[in-house]
């Protein structure tokens, strides 16, 4: 039997130093800082009922579930990667907060949701990761009741980061990974062990479109972080030079062209 790349990747992303590795990057408290003004301003653009059920699609190890049930929401948080999800249980567990937050195993690609079932579904950072992404784009459509919201949150190929960073393997020649451009957007493969990952910088617009040829149609696109380049800095004093602009960008810009993070609420 032939691995497809879906199941490379679901292989992939079974082993938990993955997930571990990803806490170590983006769970850290100048991050937290950004996070919580992020989802404090989607909550503000919502405008849920007190008590309202979300579905974190791709939940991770929840952290995200977690900003929200703290906030008084209900949360079902679902993901592919029993891994993921072991360390999903540990966190929602420390954060007392079980009654809140429901977790399951699920794939983006065939979720076993009733059309219509939810009306507040996020997927922050995950469809990056899904070499279908047609598929789990219209599976996300297909699960949002009508008059009900997607926030989306992912990588703009577009991004000057993103411009950047390609210009400068290019001059040096120092690509990693296997590059492979698609409509859907620029995909960085990694191999490991005989398994693989996908990270897509998105086309946005593809992106948008393909949203839109489900169903539904964007209302909202800000800036998330400008940069993610802390990701790969080692010296305090940089990383967090580069939190501060993420923050004012943020805060006072939010013009999503040029960030490398994009911010999309679907209705």
């Amino acid at each position: 039997m032939v691995d497809t790349p879906s199941s490379l990747v679901q292989n992939f992303l079974a082993r938990p130093e993955v997930h571990q590795q990803w806490s170590r990057d983006y769970r850290t408290g100048d991050n937290e800082t950004f996070f919580e003004q992020a989802f404090d301003h989607i909550l503000r653009v919502l405008k849920p009922s007190p008590g309202a059920t979300f579905l974190d699609a791709g939940c991770g190890s929840c952290a995200h579930s977690v900003r929200l049930a703290r906030r008084g929401f209900n949360v079902h948080a679902v993901d592919f990667s029993e891994s993921a999800l072991a360390m999903a249980q540990d966190y929602v567990s420390s954060k007392q907060l079980r009654e809140r937050i429901t977790l399951g195993r699920e794939s983006l690609l065939e979720l076993s949701f009733p059309d219509d079932t939810f009306d507040y579904v996020l997927c922050w950072g995950v469809l990056m990761h899904i070499p279908e992404v047609e598929r789990a784009v219209s599976e996300l459509s297909r699960i949002i009741k009508p008059g009900g919201t997607l926030v989306v949150s992912e990588g703009n190929k577009a991004s000057l980061e993103a411009v950047g960073l390609r210009s400068l393997r290019r001059l040096l020649r120092r690509e990693k990974a296997e590059v492979r451009e698609k409509p859907e957007g620029l995909e960085y493969w990694t191999a490991k062990s005989g398994d693989a990952l996908v990270t897509r910088q998105a086309n946005i617009r593809w992106l948008i479109k393909s949203f839109e040829a489900h169903g539904l149609t964007l209302t909202r696109r800000v800036a998330g972080q400008l940069s993610e380049s802390y990701t790969r800095l080692s010296a305090p004093p940089l990383k967090q030079l580069v939190h501060v602009r993420n923050n004012f960008w943020f805060q006072h810009v939010r013009w999503p062209g040029p960030a490398f993070g994009n911010i999309m609420f679907f209705h």
